[in-house]
């Protein structure tokens, strides 16, 4: 197991932005942390995002702790369905043409 430490917003940020890159497609983005003292974490919403689009809506949750990283998180396959969701209710914006 890797050691690292998240102390900052940017640090969770980071290590949250690159366990999404590992473990699920591009579409799904990290919020902004925040710091849980009572569990020594960082909870770091899941959002499904599209460029040039403000981001459609949670999704899920990852909570990382400040020496070893994700620490826990939402199911992949409950954040994937709630995704299918709000992209079937976003479909129109998302498909339309960028001009």
């Amino acid at each position: 197991m890797t050691v690292v430490s998240v102390t900052t917003v940017l640090d969770a940020r980071v290590v949250a932005s690159q366990w999404l890159i590992e473990h699920l497609p591009d579409r799904f983005a990290a919020g902004i942390p925040e710091q849980d003292t009572a569990i020594s974490a960082w909870r770091v919403p899941v959002w499904l995002s599209y460029p040039q689009l403000e981001p459609f809506g949670p999704v899920g949750e990852l909570v990382i702790d400040t020496i070893n990283g994700v620490r826990s998180h939402t199911p992949i396959a409950e954040m994937k369905a709630i995704a299918r969701k709000l992209y079937e209710s976003h479909r129109e914006q998302i498909e339309a043409p960028i001009l």
